[in-house]
């Protein structure tokens, strides 16, 4: 082997040569990692790996109670509440009788609203009169 001098401060050739060997030798066959490094690798991926939620269990589905289905016979709870709160308005109406309503009864009928017969006799409809 010839030595020879390189550009680098008087470096000899067949020593940077082993050391490219050397690399040349690590880059062929690449360093494998051992096998407790890849068994913590993957027991850490597999505890980072999402989880399926638990399933929710739900009570088994009833039939419409009873206010839905009362409500349903009226149309609907909009309908039943629309009818509770003229029931309502009905029964304080006719307990408190306020002096304006008897007045306008007097104005529409032309009697005192007590004189007016509002369900008359079965001979009355019969008669015809």
């Amino acid at each position: 082997m010839a030595m020879k001098i390189d550009g680098q401060q008087g470096r000899d050739a067949p020593e940077r040569d082993a050391l490219d060997d050397l690399f040349a030798e690590a880059r062929r066959t690449p360093p494998l990692p051992s096998e407790t490094l890849m068994a913590r690798i993957l027991a850490d991926a597999k505890e980072m790996q999402p989880r399926a939620a638990l399933p929710i269990s739900m009570p088994p589905a009833r039939g419409p109670g009873f206010w839905m289905r009362l409500s349903g016979l009226f149309g609907g709870a909009g309908a039943l509440a629309g009818m509770g709160t003229a029931a309502a308005a009905g029964l304080f109406i006719g307990f408190a009788q306020p002096v304006d309503l008897s007045v306008l009864g007097d104005a529409v009928l032309g009697a005192p609203l007590e004189t007016v017969e509002l369900m008359p006799s079965v001979d009355t409809l019969l008669g015809g009169n």
